[in-house]
């Protein structure tokens, strides 16, 4: 008898399909609020790395994509040595618990699941740590920290956008070493975080740094993301990788996104600028690009809102995986959607 593995994630960033959407009034185009991407990517300069990539289609690509890590290692200041480039973030979850076998994972009670579906698929014992209010609370965290854990922390945290600043991170990490426990940093949207802190500027062999261009430059269809540590941390990431896991065209395209950097400076600013009209208009409040909503004032748990909002054209995040049945996610997009869906969710808490 084959052993059922741990359902994967529900990511949420896949629209319903026809006959799914077919209680949309009027059939109007679905809106995805569901995807946390940056509403004005794919940029267009990435038609030129495509081209170029096509040039090399016939032949392997560069198992260490030593050209993408000198680019990241000259962005980030770092040696080579300490980069690895994978096939996004997701990747580099099954890399870390398969190179460094912790006695145990740490998550945060609601948080990105793979973290957690990934240790189970590992057979390594989960601990969960609560959150008062919905709020990380890193001394909460220290608290449980033993020798051989491992802390998965998503910073800012998907779902409930709260963001840790450099003490909570370094508070966290002397912990880490005190104990001989990793800390493993999931920054998948801290680029849309305003006044970050350089969390890479930090060096300890107890510490991991995860990073992608998926979100910030709106590109999922691509698997391109890296990880930052100690030469000796990616030298055992390394231990474990595929050859060849990275293909021609994700490695040209995230050469081109840091190359252009710019689509960043341009597109992110306007990005916080529909957030603070959304925290205003909606009394809603995140450190990231998204916002974590209470339905219980709407009189309905996150299913039927959900459900209510589709009829209406609108996909959002049912955060029911997350552990929270009362609460949808979504993201900021751009100014006239962002207003159709403040105009979707007034009506409805006013009543359905």
């Amino acid at each position: 008898m084959f052993k059922r593995l741990p359902a994967r994630c529900e990511h949420g960033g896949s629209l319903p399909t026809r006959e799914n959407a077919s209680g949309v009034r009027g059939h109007r185009e679905i809106l995805d609020f569901s995807a946390n991407l940056n509403p004005y990517g794919p940029p267009d300069f990435l038609s030129d790395a495509i081209e170029e990539a096509k040039q090399e289609i016939g032949k392997y690509p560069d198992s260490d994509a030593s050209e993408l890590r000198e680019l990241l290692a000259a962005r980030f200041r770092r040696s080579a040595d300490e980069i690895i480039v994978a096939a996004g973030i997701s990747e580099l979850i099954y890399l870390v618990l398969l190179a460094f076998s912790p006695r145990r994972v740490i998550v945060l009670e609601h948080t990105y699941c793979e973290y957690e579906r990934v240790a189970n698929i590992f057979g390594i014992p989960v601990k969960k740590v609560d959150m008062p209010a919905l709020q990380i609370k890193a001394e909460k965290i220290a608290e449980v920290m033993k020798s051989e854990d491992l802390v998965f922390l998503c910073n800012p945290n998907n779902p409930t956008g709260q963001y840790l600043k450099r003490d909570a991170i370094e508070m966290l990490l002397d912990d880490a070493e005190r104990v001989s426990a990793m800390l493993v940093v999931d920054e998948a949207y801290v680029d849309f975080v305003q006044n970050a802190f350089p969390s890479h500027e930090i060096c300890s062999q107890n510490m991991l740094i995860l990073r992608s261009f998926t979100k910030s430059f709106g590109i999922p269809g691509v698997r391109i993301g890296f990880a930052i540590g100690s030469s000796d941390a990616i030298e055992a990431l390394n231990a474990v990788k595929p050859p060849w896991n990275v293909s021609i065209f994700a490695q040209k395209i995230g050469i081109a996104a840091l190359r252009n950097e710019s689509f960043l400076r341009e597109t992110i600013p306007k990005v916080w600028h529909q957030k603070r009209r959304i925290e205003r208009e909606l009394g809603v409040r995140s450190d990231a690009n998204f916002f974590l909503l209470n339905t219980v004032p709407f009189g309905k748990n996150a299913r039927e809102l959900k459900a209510a909002l589709l009829r209406r054209g609108i996909l959002v995040r049912d955060c029911t995986s997350f552990g929270l049945p009362s609460h949808i996610r979504f993201c900021v997009r751009k100014e006239e959607e962002n207003e159709r869906l403040i105009s979707t969710l007034l009506e409805l808490r006013h009543g359905f």
